[in-house]
């Protein structure tokens, strides 16, 4: 009897592990686009009635978050295969919404997507390439802040005429009356981010890439907040500046916040990092602060950001993540002088979506397969596994 891999979005039809006769000849692949709870359980009795041996869950990115996360209530469900579950894999880092303690009480072992390391079964693996992905993200949202090109491509477009979408910027009486084009709207000037202080929060994998494509790429001063002092040796030689990140949100002097000219958010999901960047903090910044986030978005208090661009505090917002994802706040919307964003595409690849679908099939295989029976504690499987 074959195993049946439930895949809860559609992976990688290109995958070369899909297309290996020992794949094929050991599973059923179920493909189903899950998008609610009553879908899913439909698809769990349709296979139940076939006698399936679901053994694994391809969850892709996010699909159990998207259905209202994997509750107790739902992996206890009588409809749910967790009497021949093994293991769930994910396209994503994040595993918000799923409940790790009735997985590990049900012995379904959960994997996240890591590429701090090659994975020995993948061809041409690529190390770091989500954090590479990320900080392109975040150096475009870093780089528009400063210089404001989708602001000026929108009134190019809207004029037509290189001179009179300048001096509109500008806000010259005379449409033709030369401009530089530095002047914006609301007395900004678009500046240069040569030379200018960034301070990251987090250095993990991705805040690591970011850092080194913020002084590489834009000429910046980097500097880093975060619990401990990073070891940066693997990473050609640069000397970030170190800031505990404990001591610099508690410090009564706002000199050390307000020396920085952008602060990009790299952090978790975690309750000690939920609205770190509030009212308080912004009150100590620059007010000519650009603030990006390419973190999680319940991390910056979009209230508090909105006060503060209304009251001239900050200078621009750029985020890819949301407080109330998937809605997206109005001033984010609205403004397109003071804010920029995108869909939460951080990450959003085609090199990374291919090669995360294969990572968490390469898990499920791992796991699952007699292949591997005499290496149930596969190195490569310690590196993702979260529980």
């Amino acid at each position: 009897m074959k195993k049946t891999i439930l895949c809860m979005q559609t992976p990688n039809v290109d995958s070369p592990l899909l297309k290996q006769p020992d794949f094929i000849s050991e599973y059923d692949c179920v493909i189903q686009e899950i998008t609610s709870k009553d879908k899913l359980l439909t698809c769990l009795k349709s296979l139940k009635e076939k006698n399936a041996n679901i053994v694994a869950i391809y969850g892709g990115f996010g699909a159990f978050p998207m259905i209202g996360g994997l509750t107790p209530e739902l992996i206890n469900h009588p409809l749910f295969p967790s009497d021949t579950l093994r293991c769930i894999a994910l396209c994503s880092r994040g595993y918000n919404g799923y409940d790790l303690g009735a997985l590990k009480e049900h012995n379904i072992a959960l994997y996240n997507y890591q590429d701090a390391q090659p994975d020995s079964l993948i061809t041409q693996f690529q190390i770091d390439l989500v954090g590479n992905d990320v900080a392109d993200c975040a150096l475009w949202h870093v780089l528009e802040g400063f210089r404001k090109f989708s602001y000026q491509q929108t009134i190019l477009r809207e004029n037509g005429h290189t001179v009179k979408a300048r001096s509109t910027m500008a806000n010259s009486p005379e449409a033709d009356k030369f401009a530089f084009g530095h002047e914006l709207s609301n007395k900004m000037l678009a500046i240069s981010p040569k030379g200018k202080k960034c301070l990251l929060l987090g250095l993990g994998s991705i805040g690591k890439q970011i850092a080194i494509k913020l002084q590489m790429g834009l000429g910046m001063e980097v500097h880093y907040a975060a619990r401990h002092e990073a070891d940066v040796k693997d990473q050609g030689g640069f000397h970030w500046k170190f800031h505990n990140i404990q001591t610099l949100l508690s410090e009564n002097d706002d000199s050390e916040l307000n020396q920085f000219n952008a602060v990009v958010v790299a952090l978790p999901a975690t309750p000690q990092t939920y609205h770190l960047i509030n009212s308080e903090f912004l009150q100590k910044c620059n007010k000519e602060l650009v603030l990006v986030n390419v973190g999680r978005g319940d991390i910056v208090d979009m209230e508090a950001v909105t006060e503060a661009i209304i009251n001239g505090q900050i200078r621009h917002i750029g985020t890819d993540v949301f407080h109330d994802e998937p809605k997206v706040d109005d001033i984010l919307r609205n403004d397109i002088l003071q804010s920029t964003v995108t869909p939460h595409v951080g990450s959003a690849t085609s090199e990374l979506f291919s090669q995360s679908c294969e990572f968490a099939l390469t898990n499920i295989v791992r796991t699952t397969s007699n292949r591997y029976k005499d290496e149930p504690n596969h190195s490569d499987l310690k590196l993702c596994r979260v529980i």
